[in-house]
């Protein structure tokens, strides 16, 4: 009897561990290249924004006092921003089920079962000053559903939350990337107007702004929930340059 139990344990265990073995899959993709690395229940990866993001600005002068007006400005392809994962699904996770229980029928979601979404934050020098009424993003995507901003003062940052599909198991998901895998025409943007005054005209560095990202994904695990999806976008830093 004792025996019996623990090999329904056992299959219990690999049915929410989901996940044996440890592989990589790299995406050959140049506008955002990314790798992906599978544990024994967990799925890390890492994006690499640096062709995605930028500042850009000019001086200008306002009440005889000189000041520098920049955005910092990201836009990516869909296709491109989901092409590692997408690679990593189809590699490992398409199809495949333990116990009659399949991998990608398992519905994505946020810690605490809420809407599953990905994170990107933007901080700037706390002397930079943000509107953040001026701050604009859009889609043009089945990936994304929604975006939504927060500005933090407290350490001058700016956080874009994208919905990601709608309630979607990850075969509905990575369905929504096939029809518009390799297209463009589907961008996500964001766009964070920034000013500093230029107090010392000798100084050629005003500040660095930097950035990173997160998407973190749990299953339910009878009565808990455990994360099987942990994804970072490298941290960038951009300097302003006069």
């Amino acid at each position: 009897m004792m025996k019996k139990f623990m090999s329904v344990v056992v299959a219990i265990l690999m049915v929410f561990g989901i996940i044996a073995g440890t592989t990589k899959v790299f995406a050959a993709n140049d506008n955002v290249p990314s790798s992906y690395e599978q544990g024994s229940s967990l799925i890390t990866g890492v994006i690499d924004l640096s062709r995605s993001v930028k500042s850009e600005g000019s001086e200008v002068t306002k009440d005889g006092k000189l000041y520098y007006e920049g955005i910092v400005s990201g836009s990516v392809e869909a296709s491109d921003l989901f092409e590692g994962a997408y690679d990593k699904y189809i590699a490992d996770i398409k199809g495949k089920s333990t116990g009659g229980k399949q991998w990608d029928h398992l519905v994505m979601f946020d810690k605490g079962q809420k809407f599953p979404t990905a994170r990107f934050t933007v901080y700037l020098p706390n002397n930079f000053e943000v509107n953040s009424d001026e701050i604009t993003f859009s889609e043009n995507t089945v990936m994304v559903s929604k975006i939504e901003k927060s500005y933090n003062p407290a350490n001058n940052s700016v956080t874009f939350t994208f919905n990601l599909g709608n309630w979607n198991d990850y075969k509905g998901f990575f369905e929504l990337y096939e029809k518009e895998k390799g297209e463009t025409g589907h961008s996500i943007t964001i766009n964070i107007p920034y000013s500093v005054e230029i107090k010392d005209s000798s100084v050629s560095n005003l500040g660095t702004i930097s950035s990173d990202g997160k998407c973190e994904l749990y299953k339910k695990v009878l009565f808990w929930e455990q994360k099987i999806v942990d994804i970072t976008a490298t941290k960038l830093n951009l300097d302003v340059i006069r």
